[in-house]
């Protein structure tokens, strides 16, 4: 038989009382719990100081019997000698044990951690009990089964006295648990309150910066349609649509020059590869290849012909190779003489577009756009405003769904630990 010891459920809760209701600020809870928990502790260390009163009978019971067990012979003269020196030794342990675990003097109870203390010397005094009569089980069952039987009952009932002590201790802990969860909840509770005050700020700040984007709007739009309005902004607009319309000639002149242009194109860009003109000259020359038009100017004229001189006499070496050299020096020249031609149309229409250009000084187009730009931005303000707007106040709803179900929670809390219905004023 192994020696253990039964457990008695846990101490009855403080007595219930007439339920009370009770409003109560969040900030006023601590202090409240701090009024429940005196009694729990004055409690739990009144209640100790009765157990231990109970385990001392205990342990005076125990150790009469203890003494009792020691002057008895057990009837050992005709047991076998070995045998006997095997009870003697048990005897001897557990009888030794057993006295020093009596003898040893409990903490003094003046505080709740004296409680604690007092509660793991029991378990410990228990302990060692049980295990020096669970080590002899045998020998004591067999030669000294009236003190085993007895000493199991005594030790049985101290266990039992240590079990109400022990449940004085979950009592008051679990309240402590609950206890700190409260405080904790309403930390939380803290911290999404100052989120909710912060986010409302930047929400009034949020509408504030809309109202005046808004405003600027309408004052946007009202200047915007008084230019577009005004008499110089529809002759701004002729002036464009003349300058528009003058594309198809500007096309005329271009096509002209990349027709004529296009025929030397083979022996340009060969000889392109092969000459030795300097860097300004070969970018002349490949601007030349790449868009006749906007290369030739009254600038560029002398170099340009000295580019197509050079090729003719490449031409004319037949250092570039060419199908009809004739033909293609014959249409070099050509290019040369009708150069002038070419430059003075494209000064003509140039000269047209900037008679008709300086005229669009008459209104201040770059004004228009700058406040037509404006008015985008401040239109795309708007719609950022709107969708951070929403998500705030999605943000805030969500922060004070959280605190009202943490207040709720702390309500159930505290209806539990004060037997009191307590409701949290705002």
């Amino acid at each position: 038989m192994v020696f253990g010891f039964g457990k008695k459920k846990n101490a009855d809760s403080l007595a219930a009382t007439a339920r009370q209701e009770k409003e109560i600020l969040l900030t006023d809870i601590p202090s409240f719990l701090k009024e429940l928990e005196s009694p729990r502790v004055s409690k739990a260390i009144q209640g100790a100081k009765n157990v231990k009163s109970e385990i001392e009978l205990d342990r005076k019971n125990i150790n009469n019997t203890i003494l009792e067990f020691e002057e008895d012979d057990l009837n050992l003269d005709d047991v076998d000698r070995n045998l006997k020196t095997v009870v003697k030794r048990g005897k001897d342990a557990v009888v030794s044990t057993i006295k020093k675990e009596i003898a040893s003097k409990l903490s003094n109870i003046e505080n709740y951690d004296n409680v604690l203390a007092f509660n793991v010397e029991v378990s410990q005094i228990l302990k060692r009990m049980g295990d020096v009569l669970g080590l002899h089980t045998r020998a004591m069952h067999v030669f000294a089964r009236k003190y085993a039987e007895k000493l199991k009952e005594e030790i049985t009932h101290l266990a039992q006295n240590r079990n109400l002590l022990q449940s004085l201790i979950d009592e008051y802990e679990n309240f402590r648990m609950n206890s700190d969860s409260i405080v904790e909840m309403i930390r939380k509770i803290d911290a999404l309150e100052l989120e909710v005050i912060q986010k409302n700020k930047r929400l009034t700040e949020i509408n504030a910066e809309t109202d005046t984007t808004r405003k600027n709007i309408t004052t946007l739009e009202r200047e915007i349609l008084e230019l577009q309005s005004s008499k110089e902004y529809q002759e701004f607009l002729e002036i464009k649509r003349k300058i528009d319309s003058l594309s198809s000639e500007r096309n005329e002149i271009k096509s002209k020059i990349n027709d004529q242009f296009s025929k030397i194109s083979r022996p340009l860009s060969k000889y392109s590869y092969i000459s030795s003109f300097e860097k300004s000259m070969k970018k002349i020359m490949e601007d030349l290849i790449a868009d006749p038009y906007q290369a030739i100017s009254s600038q560029n004229k002398s170099a340009i012909i000295e580019i197509l001189e050079a090729t003719t006499k490449s031409v004319l070496a037949k250092n570039v190779s060419v199908k009809d050299y004739d033909k293609s020096i014959q249409q070099i020249e050509e290019t040369i003489n009708r150069l002038e031609e070419f430059l003075t149309l494209k000064d003509a229409f140039n000269k047209k577009v900037s008679s008709l250009e300086s005229n669009l000084q008459i209104f201040n187009a770059e004004l228009l756009e700058s406040k037509e730009r404006n008015l985008q931005k401040a239109k795309s303000n708007i719609t950022d405003f709107e969708s951070t707007s929403k998500k705030i106040g999605n943000d805030i709803e969500q922060n004070n769904a959280q605190i009202n179900n943490l207040k709720s929670q702390i309500q159930t809390s505290l209806n539990k630990l004060s037997n009191t219905k307590v409701t949290i004023k705002s």
